[in-house]
C-alpha cells in the first residue's frame, strides 16, 4: 500500500522512454572517431592548421576515405564536467556540418579555455568559419 501512493505521488521524471542519451540513429558511428596515434600525428605534421578564439583546427584530406572527427579538450578548459560538455558540444556541431564539408577529411578540433562558456551555437558558428577559412567547406572547393 505505501508503495502504490508514493508512486501515485511522486511522478517519475526519468523512465524507460526517455533515453539519457541519444537516439542510436543521433550517435557519431564509431567509424566517424579519429583515435589512432599515427591518425594524429600524420595529421598535425602533414596537415593544415587554422586558428579561433574558441577552437582550433587541425585537419588533413584523405582521398577515398570517410569524414572523421577528434575532440581534444584540455584540462585548462575547466573540471571534468566542462571538459565533456566542451566534447558533447564539438561533437553535435560536427554532426550538423559534416554534409557540407569536402569528403575525406580529417578533423581534429582542439579547444581554448573560452571555449567553456560561448555555448553550441557559438562554437558550431566558429568551427563552419574555420571551415570556410581552410577551404574545407562545400561551396569553397
Amino acid at each position: 500500500v505505501g508503495r502504490a501512493a508514493v508512486a501515485v505521488s511522486c511522478p517519475k521524471v526519468w523512465s524507460a522512454a526517455t533515453p539519457a542519451t541519444p537516439g542510436r540513429d543521433r550517435r557519431l558511428p564509431r567509424a566517424r572517431i579519429l583515435r589512432r596515434r599515427s591518425d594524429f600525428q600524420a595529421i598535425r605534421h602533414s596537415g593544415g592548421t587554422e586558428s579561433g578564439g574558441h577552437l582550433k583546427l587541425n585537419w588533413r584530406r584523405v582521398p577515398g576515405s570517410s569524414r572523421r572527427l577528434a575532440a581534444i579538450v584540455t584540462k585548462a578548459c575547466g573540471p571534468a564536467v566542462t571538459r565533456n560538455r566542451i566534447k558533447r558540444w564539438i561533437r553535435e556541431a560536427w554532426r550538423h556540418l559534416q554534409a557540407d564539408l569536402a569528403p575525406g577529411l580529417d578533423s581534429v578540433w582542439i579547444s581554448r579555455p573560452k571555449a567553456a562558456t560561448a555555448g553550441l551555437e557559438t562554437l558550431q558558428e566558429e568551427m563552419t568559419r574555420l571551415y570556410r577559412k581552410a577551404g574545407l567547406w562545400g561551396d569553397s572547393k
